[in-house]
C-alpha cells in the first residue's frame, strides 16, 4: 500500500496559526448570507477591492482572490449583483478562487494563500476553494468571464508596462484568454492562435491559419477593445501566410516590429494526451505533526468510499485536478490547512506547480467533484438528504409546455405519433407489418421512423418541438456487423429523404431511451437469436414465434417498460413479473409476491400481443399452470428465494429517469479537430447556456443517459462527419465508466427537440438569427463602406479547425499544412515530413511564398497545363 509522509519542509508556505488569524477589513464587508461576485488584488498584507470595470483583467505578476456566491443550482459570473438572501432554508454555494500570475513572486503567492484562509474563516469554512494558475484555470473560474474573456497584462499595474508596442497571444478554451507576451517576436507565433500587435496607430489582428471561427471573433472583439481603450485610430486584420497583402503603410509599421523577411510561424502545438487519466483515492491523517496520505483505491470511485464525518481524503485525477475532501465534523484547523496539505501532496508527487487543486467540504461538494462518481446522493451540510419528486404520466401538450420536464424524463411527446419499423438485412431493408412491429430479435437491427406529435407553434406561447421526425437505429446485441453498417447507411438515407426537422438516434439493445420505449407503449418484446423471417422472401408478414420462451418484464411505466427473453439459468425474483409462452401455446403471466400493481398491468399489456393469457400469483399457482409450463420453469421457481433472504435483482435495461437528471452528469463540450492528424479534442463549458452554442461549431451535450451531438449550421463538414465518433470519444474518456452502447442523438441547429432545449435555462428560437459570425465581422472591417472585391487580389482564408495532408486533390489550397520554403527546397523525400507529397511540394507553401516563387497565385498556377506546372516547379527547385 502506497503511503506518503508530507513534512513541513515539503510545503511552499508556513503553517498558519488558526487562533491568530485576523480577517481583512475588505472581507468583513461581505455578508455570509449574500450572493454576489467580488475580486480583490493582493497587496502585501492586505487586499485591494477591484472595481467592476476591471473584472476579467489581470496582471501576470499579481495574485487575486475571487469570491463567487450564488443560490444552489444557479450560475454566477462577473455580472451577478450582490444581494442579501433572506429566504429561510435557501442554500448558497460559496466558491473562493485565488489566481496566481505566471510571473508572480513567491511572497505574493504566499500572501494569497493566507488571504483565502481569512475569507474562508469569515464564511465559517462553508466554502469550496480553488487554486488557479495563469493558463491552467478551471472551467468554473473561466465561466465567470464568458462574455469578454480574460485579458492578462505584463507587470503589476498599468504603469509597469508601456502602452505600445505590445504583443498579445489568444489561447486557451471557453472563454479564451488574451495574454501579453514578454517580447515581440515571431517565436510567439503559431498557426493555431490569434496574435494582436498593438502599435501607436494600428491594432493588428493576426489570424492563425488553423484557428476556429470562435477564436477569430474573440480576437476581433479584443482588438476593438484595445483600440477604444487606447484611442488607436485603425484596426486591421492580417492573415497567416498573406502578410504581404497588407497595404504599404500597414506593412511598413508591421515590419518595424516584426520583419517579414524573418517570418517564422510554428505549426499549431499538439494537445497533451490524457489517455492515462486514472482516479486515485488517498486517506489522510496527521501523525506526530506529519501529514500522511495512504492510497486506498485506484480506478472507479463510489460515494461510499468517502466515509467518516471527521475523515480527510485526497482524490487524485492528475493532470486535470487534485481534490482534498474534508468531513463535515472535521476540526476547523483541518479545514483551514487543507489547501496547504494538498499543495504539499502535489509537491511530494512531483506534479507541476500549475496542477489545479481544490478543497471541498462534505455536504458542499461542487458538481465538478460529484461528476467523478457514478452516482451521488446529495445532502446538505447537516447531512439531510436532498429529495426530489417526479410525476409518472405525461401527455404531449404538458411536455411541450414544460421543456425542462421533457428533458428530465427524456420524452419528446406521449408516443402517439405514427411509427414505421424496418428490419435491416444484408440484401434488403423491409418494412415490418404493424402487428409484428413490437417484437425485436437480438440478432437483428431495426430502423424506426417516428413522426412527432404537436410539433407546431401554439397560440399559448409554449415552446414547440423543432422537429417532426425521429429516426432510430436499434442494434441487437448479437446483430452481425454488416447489419449495423447497412442500418447506419439506411439511417442517413432515410434522414436525407425527410430532409429537415429530423433527429437521428443510435441505440443498442438494453440501452433504450424512455421515448423509444414510449412509442411502443412499454410493450416492446426482445427475443434472443435472429429473426428468420427476413430470409424467407415475401413472408415477412408471417412471423413464427419460438415454441416456448420466458420474458422478464422490466419497468412499470410506458416509458420504462419492455419484456426481454431470459434463459433457463436466470434466477426468478418475487419483485418481478414474467410472461411464459408454454410448449402447448398457452400464455401465462407469473407475478412475484412482491411485484407492484403497475408492473402487473404492464405485463398484461405485453402479454396481450401474444394472445389470450392467464395470470397467476406466486404461491397460488394452479395445477394447470404447472402442467403447462413444464419442469424447467418449476426448477427455477425452487431457486428463487429463501424466506427472509430475498435476493435484490440487478437492474436490466437502460438507466433510470433519475439518472437522466443528475446535474453533475449534465455537461456541454465543444469539439475541435487538431490540425496535424485531425484527432478530436473536447473542452467542457461550465454553466452552459444557449449562447455557448456557436453556429460554426460542434457541441456535445452529455445528458447522463444520452449524448446529443449538436451540429451548427456553419460547422466544418469534416467535423460534422465525425459526430458519432466524437460522442463515442466523450463516453470512453469520461472519468466515470460509461456503457459504450449508450444512446447517441444527432441534432442540427434549428431542429432541436424539447428533450434537448430543456437542459438550457432559457431558449430563444430566434437567437441564431442574430448570432455574429466571423465572416460578418470581417466584412465590416475590410469594407466599412460595403464596397470592395478583395485586398490586392488575395482571397480571405476561411475559418478552419483542421488541416489535411496531401490526398491527391488540388482544391482548397489553404487547407494544407504549411512549411518554410527552405525546408521544402532543401530536404530530400526521406527527410521531409510524412504529410508532404514530394511531387506536390507547392501546396505546402504559404500564399505569400507561392506568389514570391511563381509570380502568380496558386489558382492561376492550377489553370496551367500539367507539363508547364512541372517545368516551373523544377526551375524553382520544388520538384
Amino acid at each position: 500500500m502506497q503511503i506518503l509522509d508530507i513534512n513541513q519542509k515539503d510545503y511552499d508556505q508556513k503553517r498558519p496559526v488558526y487562533e491568530d488569524i485576523k480577517i481583512d477589513t475588505a472581507f468583513r464587508k461581505i455578508s455570509p448570507r449574500s450572493i454576489g461576485f467580488h475580486i480583490w488584488r493582493i497587496q502585501n498584507d492586505h487586499v485591494e477591492t477591484l472595481p467592476k470595470d476591471q473584472y476579467g483583467t489581470f496582471y501576470d505578476e499579481c495574485a487575486y482572490v475571487v469570491y463567487a456566491a450564488a443560490l444552489a443550482g444557479t450560475a454566477c459570473d462577473k455580472t451577478t449583483l450582490s444581494r442579501e438572501i433572506k429566504t429561510p432554508g435557501a442554500v448558497i454555494e460559496r466558491n473562493i478562487h485565488f489566481w496566481l500570475g505566471a510571473n508572480i513572486a513567491p511572497e505574493r503567492s504566499k500572501a494569497a494563500a493566507y488571504k483565502i484562509i481569512e475569507l474562508d474563516l469569515h464564511l465559517d469554512h462553508k466554502t469550496t476553494q480553488f487554486r488557479e494558475s495563469q493558463g491552467n484555470e478551471g472551467i468554473r473560474f473561466l465561466s465567470y468571464f464568458k462574455e469578454d474573456g480574460i485579458l492578462v497584462h505584463s507587470g503589476t499595474d498599468p504603469s509597469s508596462t508601456p502602452a505600445e508596442p505590445r504583443l498579445y497571444q489568444i489561447s486557451g478554451n471557453a472563454p479564451l484568454r488574451c495574454v501579453q507576451q514578454k517580447t515581440i517576436s515571431w517565436q510567439c507565433f503559431n498557426s493555431g492562435q490569434i496574435m494582436l500587435l498593438q502599435t501607436a496607430g494600428i491594432v493588428f489582428v493576426w489570424i492563425g491559419r488553423v484557428t476556429a471561427s470562435t477564436d477569430r471573433v474573440f480576437g476581433i472583439k479584443v482588438g476593438r477593445r484595445l483600440k477604444e481603450l487606447h484611442g488607436i485610430a485603425e484596426l486591421t486584420i492580417v492573415d497567416d501566410g498573406y502578410e504581404q497583402s497588407m497595404g504599404i503603410g500597414q506593412k511598413d509599421i508591421w515590419n518595424g516590429y516584426l520583419s517579414l523577411a524573418k517570418r517564422f510561424v510554428k505549426p499549431m502545438p499538439l494537445k497533451p494526451s490524457t489517455a492515462d487519466l486514472l482516479l486515485k483515492l488517498y486517506q489522510c491523517d496527521t501523525v506526530n505533526g506529519v501529514f500522511r496520505v495512504e492510497l486506498v483505491k485506484t480506478g472507479a470511485l463510489e460515494q461510499a468510499d468517502l466515509y467518516g464525518r471527521d475523515s480527510i481524503y485526497i482524490v487524485d485525477y492528475f493532470p486535470r485536478s487534485i481534490w482534498i475532501w474534508i468531513g463535515r465534523s472535521s476540526h476547523k484547523q483541518n479545514r483551514a490547512e487543507a489547501m496547504r496539505h494538498v499543495r504539499g501532496y502535489v509537491i511530494k508527487k512531483g506534479y507541476p506547480a500549475s496542477t489545479p487543486v481544490a478543497r471541498v467540504i462534505d455536504g458542499l461538494e461542487p458538481s465538478e467533484f460529484i461528476g467523478l462518481f457514478p452516482s451521488w446522493t446529495s445532502a446538505d451540510i447537516n447531512g439531510n438528504t436532498v429529495k426530489g419528486t417526479l410525476s409518472e404520466k405525461f401527455d404531449a401538450l404538458t411536455l411541450i409546455q414544460r421543456p425542462r420536464l421533457a428533458a428530465r424524463v427524456q420524452l419528446i411527446d406521449d408516443g402517439c405519433g405514427d411509427t414505421t419499423v424496418y428490419q435491416i438485412g444484408v440484401d434488403e431493408v423491409k418494412e415490418v407489418p404493424s402487428k409484428y412491429a413490437k417484437t425485436f430479435y437480438s440478432g437483428n437491427c431495426y430502423a424506426v421512423h417516428y413522426q412527432v406529435v404537436l410539433s407546431t407553434d401554439h397560440s399559448n406561447g409554449s415552446l414547440p418541438n423543432s422537429i417532426r421526425n425521429i429516426v432510430y437505429l436499434w442494434c441487437g446485441l448479437n446483430a452481425p456487423p454488416e447489419h449495423r453498417t447497412i442500418g447506419e447507411a439506411f439511417l442517413v438515407e432515410l434522414s436525407d429523404h425527410l430532409k429537415r426537422n429530423v433527429v437521428q438516434v443510435r441505440i443498442s439493445e438494453g440501452m433504450e431511451p424512455p421515448h423509444f420505449l414510449q412509442i411502443f407503449k412499454g410493450a416492446l418484446i426482445v427475443l434472443n437469436a435472429q429473426d428468420a423471417c427476413l430470409e424467407q422472401r415475401g413472408l415477412l408478414d408471417i412471423r413464427q414465434y419460438p415454441t416456448s420462451f420466458v420474458l422478464k418484464v422490466v419497468g412499470n411505466t410506458t416509458y420504462s417498460c419492455k419484456a426481454v427473453q431470459v434463459s433457463s439459468k436466470t434466477l426468478y425474483y418475487p419483485e418481478d413479473c414474467y410472461i411464459l409462452k408454454a410448449p402447448d401455446n398457452e400464455v401465462w403471466i407469473w407475478c412475484g409476491q412482491y411485484s407492484t400493481g403497475d408492473s402487473r398491468e404492464m405485463a398484461k399489456s405485453i402479454a396481450s400481443h401474444l394472445g389470450e393469457y392467464n395470470l397467476v400469483m406466486e404461491s397460488n399457482e394452479t395445477d394447470e399452470f404447472f402442467n403447462s409450463v413444464g419442469e424447467k420453469f418449476l426448477m427455477q421457481l425452487k431457486k428463487t428465494t429463501v424466506a427472509g433472504n430475498i435476493i435484490v435483482p440487478t437492474a436490466v435495461g437502460g438507466q433510470s429517469v433519475a439518472q437522466t437528471w443528475d446535474r453533475a452528469l449534465i455537461a456541454l463540450h465543444h469539439c475541435q479537430l487538431l490540425p496535424d492528424d485531425g484527432s478530436p479534442t473536447l473542452r467542457q463549458i461550465f454553466a452552459f447556456s444557449q449562447h455557448d452554442l456557436r453556429p460554426d461549431g460542434i457541441f456535445l451535450l452529455d445528458a447522463g443517459s444520452m449524448v446529443y451531438v449538436w451540429i451548427g449550421e456553419h460547422a466544418a463538414p469534416e467535423e460534422a462527419a465525425q459526430g458519432w465518433e466524437l460522442a463515442k470519444l466523450l463516453i470512453s474518456t469520461h472519468p466515470v465508466q460509461r456503457d459504450p452502447a449508450m444512446p447517441i442523438a444527432m441534432v442540427r441547429q434549428g431542429e432541436e427537440p424539447i428533450t434537448f432545449v430543456g437542459f438550457f435555462e432559457t431558449w430563444d428560437n430566434k437567437y441564431f438569427q442574430t448570432c455574429v459570425l466571423y465572416e460578418h465581422l470581417r466584412t465590416e472591417i475590410d469594407y466599412p463602406d460595403g464596397v470592395g472585391a478583395g485586398r490586392n487580389g488575395a482571397p480571405i482564408p476561411a475559418a478552419r479547425t483542421s488541416v489535411r495532408s496531401d490526398d491527391g486533390s488540388s482544391d482548397d489550397f489553404d487547407r494544407y499544412q504549411k512549411y518554410p520554403l527552405d525546408m521544402l527546397r532543401g530536404g530530400d523525400a526521406i527527410q521531409l515530413p510524412a504529410s508532404i507529397n514530394p511531387t506536390r511540394k507547392e501546396i505546402h507553401l504559404t500564399h505569400d511564398d507561392f506568389v514570391t516563387v511563381f509570380s502568380m497565385t496558386y489558382h492561376e498556377f492550377e489553370e496551367l497545363p500539367k507539363w508547364k506546372q512541372v517545368q516551373l516547379k523544377k526551375q524553382r527547385k520544388l520538384f
